[in-house]
């Protein structure tokens, strides 16, 4: 029995399936670019922001291991908060940190997610958790007066959800496949060490008063390592792909 040869149908079914696969590696690679710019630039924006609010600070002077990043955001000049004294000129410079943070997070993290499997549904509902939880830091902000009216529970659900959310975030995104293997346990490592800052945050009241500003850092610079590292690596293996349109390795796991 002799071998089939293929048809002209054969041959022009076979060509516009290879075109069309093209074309989706090739979107894929162009989302993964432009998801990696959006991480990259939501990391890199909120520790440049949160510098010039720190360094505008006088009398008293800004301490990163004393002051929490939440009174860089407080637009009461001379508020007595929690025992530290504020003074932030520049608070609505850290407040459109907060809120470019959680809306660069959440465009991101939809570019990247299709949420067609429960995998991604899950990590999906995390990234636009910690999203939302940043925006609602940079809307509803820390002063006396919100403790005493109770908006300030708003601000603290926020930050809470936020730092959890984008904590858990970044372990489940290690334990994905597509990502280089160092990337993978840096990001759980990261994720888990936010975690754990967090809890110490809340347990160990004296450290929480003399120096709370280093845990909360703690909890919150590992998602921002995290983001800045994840949309290096996107937009490298991006740039490295586009010419012959290979499907970038990283976001490979992260289908449209």
């Amino acid at each position: 029995m002799g071998i089939p040869h293929p048809t002209f149908l054969d041959l022009k079914v076979q060509k516009v399936g290879a075109s069309l696969a093209d074309v989706k590696v090739h979107n894929l690679s162009g989302r993964g670019r432009f998801a990696g710019a959006l991480l990259l630039l939501a990391g890199l924006q909120y520790l440049a922001l949160e510098y010039v609010s720190a360094r505008a600070w006088h009398r008293p002077t800004y301490s990163y291991a004393v002051n929490f990043i939440s009174d860089l955001g407080n637009p009461v000049a001379g508020d007595v908060f929690d025992g530290r004294s504020i003074n932030s000129p520049l608070h609505s410079v850290m407040n459109f940190a907060f809120v470019a943070q959680g809306v660069l997070f959440i465009a991101a993290g939809a570019l990247l997610l299709a949420a067609r499997e429960r995998s991604d549904r899950l990590l999906l509902g995390l990234v636009i958790a910690h999203g939302i939880g940043v925006i609602l830091v940079g809307f509803f902000h820390e002063s006396a007066a919100n403790l005493h009216n109770g908006v300030l529970v708003v601000h603290g659900i926020g930050a809470a959800v936020a730092i959890v959310a984008g904590n858990v975030a970044a372990i489940l995104a290690g334990r994905r496949p597509g990502m280089p293997t160092w990337l993978r346990r840096t990001s759980i490592a990261l994720g888990a060490l936010g975690l754990a800052s967090f809890v110490l945050l809340q347990a160990d009241r004296p450290l929480y008063h003399a120096a709370g500003g280093i845990p909360e850092r703690g909890s919150v610079y590992t998602i921002l390592v995290f983001e800045i590292l994840l949309g290096t690596v996107l937009l490298v293996a991006g740039a490295r792909r586009a010419p012959d349109c290979s499907p970038a390795p990283t976001a490979e796991r992260f289908p449209a």
